[in-house]
């Protein structure tokens, strides 16, 4: 029986074969036929399982929807801090999660209040940071090496590939993936600005460690065709590049790092140092590895400085 049969109304026959002067019929309940019609005991069993049924089904609803969002925390429970198997829930993502992850940190666009929290917060994952590293860290020292080879192409000295540069942007990049969102990390965690619990639904949202690593490996993403550009040996292009990138970049951080940052009892400042350390990034990267200054000349550079030397 379902719940249109018990919402509709049903005719009954009349009681006793009887009708009343009205031409209606008449139920009698004290009739020892109605009390003891075994069609109403087993219409009200009827009713009462289709109530118990619905019931349950409700429940496990309920269940299903409270434990909908806390699947993967029991997981991370299972395993040991040094297993590898602790280590692959950071990079259980698909593909256009990091296609969508990787577009976002280049094109600078108002993120939803809810962004940080809901996408980032909920899944953050280290594999697409990963990569994003890796290909950053030999393709800022294949091109700083190219660049080097175009400056003095035309210079006497025979030309030496720099391997070096490889280790030297791989510290660069580690450290500052690792160490400022952790400095971040903790400037959230200490500058919080107090809320009132009898006006704020819920506490404010600081972001995690794993959250803000995650965010910042993405950000370095743009500085992928930026580095092969600066192959370029024009300085007013680099500077441009430089600012360019800074700009469309740092955006990105300050506005999907926004509901933090407004939280903060040092906003501005925090704000400031997010984009002053990415500019410094990509000024000590386009300076080193890409940029010679015009005073000197390719011969100068490469030559001894014993041989510089007036006798």
């Amino acid at each position: 029986m379902n719940a249109d049969d018990l919402l509709s109304f049903k005719e009954y026959s009349p009681t006793n074969d009887s009708y009343t002067s009205s031409g209606r019929a008449e139920i009698n309940i004290n009739s020892p036929k109605r009390a003891t019609d075994p069609y109403s005991d087993q219409h009200l069993e009827g009713l009462i399982e289709d109530m118990s049924s619905s019931v349950r089904v409700l429940d496990r609803e309920d269940e299903v929807r409270q434990s909908s969002g806390d699947d993967s925390a029991p997981d991370k429970q299972l395993y040991s801090f040094f297993s590898i198997e602790y280590y692959q829930q950071f990079f259980n993502v698909d593909t256009s999660t990091v296609v969508e992850r990787i577009v976002s940190s280049i094109v600078p666009r108002k993120a939803p209040p809810s962004y940080l929290k809901q996408h980032i917060g909920l899944n953050p994952d280290l594999y697409g940071p990963f990569w994003i590293v890796i290909t950053l860290i030999f393709s800022i020292a294949i091109s700083g090496n190219v660049a080097s080879y175009i400056q003095y192409a035309n210079d006497s000295h025979p030309w030496h590939y720099n391997f070096h540069l490889v280790s030297i942007a791989a510290t660069t990049i580690i450290m500052y993936v690792c160490f400022v969102p952790l400095s971040l990390w903790a400037a959230f965690k200490w500058f919080v600005r107090p809320t009132d619990p009898d006006i704020e639904t819920e506490g404010p949202y600081t972001p995690g460690l794993l959250t803000l690593i995650c965010v910042y490996g993405y950000s370095l993403a743009i500085y992928i065709p930026v580095s092969i550009l600066w192959v370029i040996p024009l300085s007013l292009l680099q500077w441009l590049l430089v600012i360019t990138a800074t700009f469309l970049s740092g955006s990105v951080l300050v506005l999907v790092l926004t509901p933090a940052l407004r939280v903060s009892r040092v906003s501005l400042i925090l704000a400031a140092v997010i984009v002053g350390a990415h500019f410094l990034l990509a000024t000590g990267f386009m300076l080193y590895f890409f940029h010679v200054p015009e005073s000197l000349s390719p011969s100068t550079v490469d030559s001894p400085v014993g041989e510089n030397r007036t006798h």
